[in-house]
């Protein structure tokens, strides 16, 4: 079936969350982390949370922190507040971003977004990035995903495909995570597009649900795959 819609995630996929929020996060949980059990140094859990984050997450890695150091649920809690605070830096999109939307909207694509997160830090990301005007929960789209109510983004997934009243097999999903929304995506019958940024940029897949239909470097490089 053709495709008629595309699903984008939102961190590491439409801007560099990485550069530009991840890592003054991670130093402010080392700090409150610090406050709190002063024998421990930031810059070396700084740099814990960037290894385990790989395996667990950046929610997961501060939680193993806190258990590899016996450390109590208020400090752990303390921590994650400091790294998910509700205020958002000024942050921007990728380049090239706005000019691809736009483009696709002109070809007749629905676009819609769905992200994990805390969500009133992702839906002040969606505005400090300046993409309301494309992504809106008003406008159903625009999906919000508590990681507390657990990793998979299957359900969010679905929603936004229910949203655009669209079969799973004409819609496009776009992310940089092969564990997340590739795999989430590909599990419903989605297309899928890997945006090789942050921390899944080299990873080979380790399954066929990690396995993308296409590879990207950017976001406009989907104006070559989408006609």
């Amino acid at each position: 079936m053709p495709i008629k819609a595309v699903i984008f995630d939102l961190d590491d996929t439409l801007f560099d969350c990485i550069g530009q929020l991840t890592e003054p996060a991670r130093r402010r949980a080392a700090e409150s982390i610090v406050s709190e059990a002063s024998d421990l140094e930031v810059d070396a859990l700084y740099s814990l949370q960037a290894e385990l984050a790989l395996e667990y997450g950046s929610t997961g890695a501060i939680k193993k922190i806190c258990e590899r150091y016996k450390l109590s649920p208020h400090v752990a809690d303390l921590a994650l507040e400091a790294y998910n605070r509700p205020e958002v830096e000024t942050i921007h999109p990728f380049p090239g971003v706005e000019q691809t939307l736009d483009t696709l909207r002109e070809r007749g694509y629905l676009l819609a977004v769905v992200t994990a997160g805390r969500p009133g830090r992702q839906r002040e990301k969606v505005s400090r990035l300046a993409l309301d005007r494309y992504f809106s929960e008003e406008q159903e789209t625009l999906t919000l995903h508590d990681e507390a109510d657990g990793p998979l983004k299957d359900a969010a997934l679905r929603q936004s495909a229910a949203q655009l009243e669209l079969p799973p097999d004409q819609i496009l999903s776009v992310g940089d995570k092969l564990d997340a929304e590739i795999a989430a995506s590909n599990r419903l019958g989605m297309s899928t597009a890997h945006i090789r940024h942050g921390r899944d940029a080299t990873r080979t897949p380790k399954n066929a649900e990690e396995q993308a239909d296409y590879k990207i470097d950017q976001i406009s490089d989907l104006l070559d795959i989408l006609p």
